[in-house]
């Protein structure tokens, strides 16, 4: 029983130690872009993004008679098509990570 009440109160001070030591997160502050983020996106992603809507929707009109059968019609018009649309024409200038 000593011996169960010895570990029970190691298992304890562990746990406590952890849990102190561990820092809170904190949310970042959103940075404006740099001029070299904003002149890459505008001369270099943008373009290729938007070859990228002509490319996926070109595959996407050759899957149909593939995906219209097996129902996955909307996901392939979602991944082909509105994700590069959305990609190219509603992300902020020089957002080059993250959500969009």
């Amino acid at each position: 029983m000593r011996l169960m009440k010895r570990l029970i109160s190691v298992w304890v001070g562990m746990i406590l130690l952890i849990s102190i030591s561990v820092t809170p997160l904190s949310a970042e502050e959103p940075t404006e872009p740099s001029p070299d983020e904003i002149a890459v996106d505008l001369l270099l992603i943008r373009p290729v993004a938007f070859s990228s809507i002509i490319l996926g929707s070109g595959i996407f009109v050759v899957s149909l008679p593939f995906t219209i059968p097996t129902g996955n019609l909307n996901l392939a018009g979602r991944k082909l098509v509105v994700v590069p649309f959305k990609y190219t024409f509603s992300r902020p200038l020089g957002q080059l990570d993250g959500d969009f």
